[in-house]
């Protein structure tokens, strides 16, 4: 690979420094500069990375010219970035969720149009080796055909950690599009199809001091053929627990049951154990499958006109909207028909 410049516009949640990481351990990359409108995070970056601060995404881009810039800026804000950064002819990679709205998913999508830029999302359970090996499974005809899928995604809140703007329902954009996003990729990755139908609930009943917050949330998917998927995803991990969160995925099939146990704890990718109790086998643990190339890796090629990764841009958008319709059906508290509108 030749030599790529990379860059960051927006400090906001700690899952960028996986950018950072992931876009440095590629060969001839560059870390070129580092935006955010927060002062203190920009220095703060500015100095652990040691690579030029700026106080505006025209000004970083100008001066360091990024093929590839790395955003996690404010929820609610990240739609407005991702385009201005296109039209200044930057690709993006995203921390999701991607936007907050469907509306900003519009906008975001007609940007990749009219630039011709990558827009991708940090989607990273297609990279994920348990997982991995599952599909894998699955499309040898292990598991026979796929029945349902549940995903449970718990996580710490720590509120105390967490910036203001958090706790905003306008500018977090909720549970479901912050933590079930991934788990509704799986699916669709699984299935290789879209859902035909959405019914969601979102609500709080922990964390009530934060007027308008959702700690948790469920979603239930459906499918063409009756299959389903169930997933559900929550700030209720204890603070004593000695994890970020018990993520669990359990796949059962028409030939057998597959569970994913995370390990450590949920934000562990590439680590757990892959169980598989087959109809009428012993029960036998599935060696996880390492990815070929990393996600970073993979983006920089589509970038450079690659035809195929395991996650391209479309999909990122795709799993986004039936996110957000999620949301829209747990507003709503109706099911929604998905099929003229994916």
């Amino acid at each position: 690979m030749s030599r790529i410049r990379f860059a960051v516009a927006g400090f906001r949640h700690f899952h960028i420094l996986e950018f950072v990481k992931g876009m440095a351990a590629l060969p001839g990359a560059e870390f070129v500069g580092v935006y955010d409108d927060d002062p203190a995070l920009l220095q703060k970056y500015a100095r652990e990375f040691d690579v030029p601060a700026f106080d505006s995404l025209e000004k970083m881009v100008e001066a360091t010219e990024p093929e590839v810039v790395g955003v996690a800026a404010v929820n609610g804000r990240k739609a407005d970035t991702i385009c201005r950064l296109t039209a200044l002819g930057c690709h993006v990679l995203a921390d999701k969720p991607l936007v907050t709205t469907l509306e900003g998913l519009d906008r975001v999508e007609q940007a990749a149009v009219r630039t011709g830029k990558t827009i991708g999302l940090m989607l990273l359970e297609r990279y994920n080796a348990p997982v991995r090996a599952v599909r894998r499974a699955l499309q040898e005809g292990h598991l026979g055909r796929l029945v349902n899928f549940t995903g449970l995604a718990p996580h710490k809140l720590r509120p105390a950690n967490r910036p203001a703007w958090f706790f905003e329902p306008e500018l977090y954009g909720g549970v479901l599009n912050d933590l079930a996003i991934h788990n509704v990729d799986v699916c669709r990755w699984m299935w290789q199809q879209e859902p035909v139908a959405v019914t969601a609930v979102e609500g709080c009943l922990r964390f009530t001091e934060f007027p308008g917050f959702t700690d948790h949330a469920e979603l239930f998917l459906e499918f063409a053929d009756s299959s389903t998927a169930l997933l559900r995803a929550d700030w209720l991990t204890p603070e004593s627990f000695s994890g970020h969160g018990d993520g669990r995925q359990i796949f059962e099939g028409t030939a057998g049951t597959v569970e994913v146990r995370a390990a450590p704890d949920i934000h562990t990718l590439g680590e757990g154990e892959v169980i598989f109790d087959a109809w009428h086998q012993t029960r036998e643990r599935i060696t996880p499958l390492t990815p070929p190339a990393t996600l970073y890796a993979e983006f920089v090629a589509l970038c450079r006109g690659a035809p195929a990764a395991e996650l391209l841009p479309d999909e990122g958008f795709r799993s986004t909207r039936v996110t957000l319709y999620a949301r829209e059906a747990a507003r709503s508290h109706q099911r929604l028909d998905l099929r003229n509108r994916l």
